[in-house]
């Protein structure tokens, strides 16, 4: 994606550029599970092209870890999120 502006909505595609989570992943970090799941970009945060992403559905209630001030949020790749119209 280019440049990704503020609060657009956006939906995961992928997840560190791939559909399936790495064998030995922890069910806390399987993130592939929101695949599919949309979302609002809250901020750029220029790490290796990320942004955060808040998501409308709580990541939590799949069991998930979100680390991020924001709550259900995660930092993205722009990559791996498409624009939903």
């Amino acid at each position: 994606m280019d440049e990704v502006p503020m609060n657009p909505k956006v939906r995961l595609k992928s997840f560190n550029g791939t559909l399936t989570m790495p064998n030995g992943c922890k069910p806390t970090e399987n993130y592939w599970m929101l695949i599919g799941q949309v979302g609002a970009v809250m901020s750029s945060a220029n790490l290796q092209r990320r942004v955060l992403v808040q998501f409308d559905n709580p990541a939590a209630l799949l069991g998930l870890h979100c680390h991020n001030e924001i709550p259900n949020s995660l930092l993205i790749r722009e990559s791996d999120l498409e624009p939903v119209n």
